[in-house]
């Protein structure tokens, strides 16, 4: 049994790391000469391999060798990126992620009965069989140039660069099986003595510090010697094999424009390299701990200041204590917050592999990656927004010929956006394919019994779209394995009811549909209303109260049989707090001798105006859970403690507006 410590720093960062892997075989297979995202999952694939190699696990360091192999490649030009190589690459990554699990199940071991040969031969048998298409000397050299030295690089270049000086690009390889770093380590000193090193691959302190593979160099260097005296100086070097060396004009170092908006645009979708940076990873158990601390703090505090004591250094430490408070609470919660970026790196290559099964075509594009969400709901949203991103090119996108024939492109549209909208975050997963039919919804729903004809007659189109999310319901033609038995959907509205939010769709038939997830920023502490309901204290959270006001009993008129207001020439139901949490003689209002208190309450595209016997005040709450036997309790979403010590529940407002 391995050191815990370890694993745990091995699994959370060998899982980093097959992400920068993931994203940048994508990346690779749309702009095969992006150096940039290429040395990024070279340094990956390195890291990973070392980091298995010092745990011990033997299949796991071989198959990221291999991979780092093919990688360096790829790195050297001696291979030309081809989508079966992708393939290829996307396999071993696969096979990298289920020995990372795999070990982590076993408790630190190794599965006996994995076998990576057939994998590993083929791979090998690729990156030997597969040479790159030649290339003009001359034309190779420039490109070599433009991947190697960055626009601000040549500048410094010509900068540096004396009258009489030369500049030389090397390509060296180290031919000695041992002491490597060694000989390349000389091979820097002795341009430091016959001119001066500008830039190499691997870096002078690369090579110092590691114990890295080394095998070939490229260098740029300054020299006064012309070019066959140099050329001597260099063979003269113990155990390295000059490759290439070129003298380079200062036409060539000149800055391309026509380059540097290609590179421009490839960073638009490459990789980050893993860095050294001011960062600590905390498990995110230690966060959960210092949040529930922060909010007995916040309880205290509240309880605190409800003794309302007038004493002179009682007055003074309460904002003191209420500013230091406030403060805490929100680095915590900074600390918390992660950006979602982090959930939706593991979508494109699903859809990837998703379209390239069913021979679709998809542009997915991803928007909003910067958006924050507290770590805890993100971690639950996962599963959610995969469900919706198969339907969509499942039952949403068509086949291209079929596009076609509907005047369509025939590349199909998905898009996945979050943003963040006040104290909620909307995450939309938008496609435009072949929508979802009302009527056949409604079929649908008849016939299995879970509405009435003549119900459903009155329904309107957004609660006809909801029966989507009825267990075991699904409108799809034949069953794949992608999806069409019925299951995901609900699992998608309990997972997103859960995490306190609420999931609408709007869909038009041959356009598409868009599917909106609305989520409170984070789960533990939250602005509410209070108000008082039948003698108790309520909280509203604040979030999806509209606005607050005083009606007149006589405004309030009949429609349908149901208790309506009409605000600024919008039509509002209202309805009795009282009647329901228990009294059922509140539910008419036309017999109040008083003016009545109302809560205008929104859930998505609605709005109910809510009747309370006392509107309190606005203030800091922390949510606590029920527990598993009271969960569903409808009409409550949880409870906080109040300042005087006692419980006051939460209003679950979707129920309320659903009512």
């Amino acid at each position: 049994m391995k050191d815990n410590e370890y694993l745990n720093m091995f699994f959370a960062e060998a899982k980093e790391y097959i992400e920068v892997l993931n994203n940048g075989i994508l990346t690779l297979e749309n702009n095969s000469e992006d150096k940039e995202t290429i040395d990024a999952i070279f340094r990956a694939a390195h890291s990973l391999k070392g980091m298995a190699a010092a745990m011990g696990f033997e299949n796991l360091t071989e198959l990221t060798h291999k991979l780092e192999n093919s990688l360096d490649k790829i790195r050297e030009g001696k291979i030309s990126v081809k989508t079966e190589f992708i393939d290829l690459l996307f396999q071993a990554l696969d096979n990298i992620q289920y020995l990372v699990k795999a070990v982590e199940d076993n408790g630190g071991e190794e599965p006996e009965d994995f076998d990576i040969d057939v994998l590993v031969a083929e791979l090998i048998a690729y990156t030997e069989n597969s040479p790159i298409e030649s290339k003009s000397k001359a034309q190779k050299s420039s490109e070599d140039l433009e991947d190697f030295l960055t626009d601000s690089e040549k500048e410094a270049l010509l900068d540096k660069k004396k009258d009489k000086e030369r500049v030389y690009q090397i390509k060296a390889e180290i031919v000695e099986e041992e002491f490597k770093s060694v000989r390349a380590f000389m091979l820097l000193k002795k341009l430091d003595e016959i001119g001066q090193l500008f830039k190499s691959n691997p870096t002078k302190d690369e090579i110092e510090n590691s114990e890295l593979d080394i095998c070939e160099l490229n260098i740029i260097a300054l020299s006064w010697l012309d070019s066959e005296e140099f050329k001597t100086e260099l063979e003269a070097q113990q155990s390295v094999n000059l490759i290439n060396l070129e003298e380079l004009q200062n036409s060539q170092l000149e800055i391309n424009q026509e380059s540097t908006a290609k590179k421009a645009d490839s960073k638009k979708t490459g990789v980050s390299s893993f860095n050294s940076s001011s960062t600590v990873r905390v498990d995110i158990s230690k966060l959960d701990t210092l949040m529930n601390m922060v909010g007995e703090l916040l309880i205290n505090k509240s309880r605190l200041e409800s003794l309302n004591i007038k004493k002179t250094k009682f007055t003074e430490i309460m904002p003191q204590l209420d500013r230091v408070t406030m403060d805490l609470h929100h680095i915590v919660m900074q600390i918390r917050m992660v950006p979602v970026g982090v959930m939706f790196s593991r979508f494109p290559r699903m859809m990837r592999d998703l379209s390239n099964k069913m021979n679709k075509e998809i542009n997915f594009v991803m928007t909003g990656q910067e958006t924050e969400l507290d770590r805890s709901i993100i971690d639950e949203l996962a599963d959610p927004l995969t469900h919706l991103l198969r339907n969509a090119i499942d039952h949403g996108i068509e086949k291209p010929a079929q596009r076609k024939a509907n005047g369509k492109d025939e590349e199909g549209q998905i898009e996945l956006t979050a943003y963040q909208k006040g104290s909620e975050i909307i995450i939309e997963v938008k496609d435009d394919g072949a929508g979802i039919e009302a009527a056949a919804i409604s079929k649908k729903a008849v016939a299995k019994g879970i509405v009435e004809e003549e119900e459903i007659q009155q329904m309107e189109k957004r609660d006809i779209l909801d029966f989507i999310f009825h267990p075991g319901f699904s409108t799809a033609q034949e069953i794949t394995d992608v999806s069409g038995r019925g299951v995901g959907m609900d699992i998608v509205r309990s997972t997103v009811k859960k995490l306190d939010g609420q999931i609408s769709i709007n869909s038009e038939p041959g356009k598409g549909s868009t599917f909106k997830i609305t989520l409170p920023l984070t789960l533990a502490i939250s602005q509410a209303l209070m108000v008082k309901i039948l003698g108790d204290i309520f909280a509203i959270p604040l979030n999806s109260v509209s606005e607050t006001l005083t009606i007149e009993p006589q405004n309030i008129k009949k429609i349908r049989g149901m208790d309506v207001i009409v605000l600024r020439e919008t039509t509002i139901p209202i309805v009795s707090a009282a009647s329901i949490f228990g009294n059922e003689k509140q539910k008419t209002f036309k017999n109040s001798a008083k003016d009545l208190s109302v809560v205008i309450l929104k859930s998505g595209e609605r709005k109910v105006g809510l009747v309370v016997e006392q509107l309190l005040n606005q203030q800091e709450i922390v949510i606590k859970s029920l527990g598993k036997y009271l969960q569903d309790t409808r009409y409550i979403s949880g409870a906080t403690i109040i300042g005087d010590g006692d419980v006051a529940l939460i209003i679950d407002v979707r129920d309320v507006v659903s009512k």
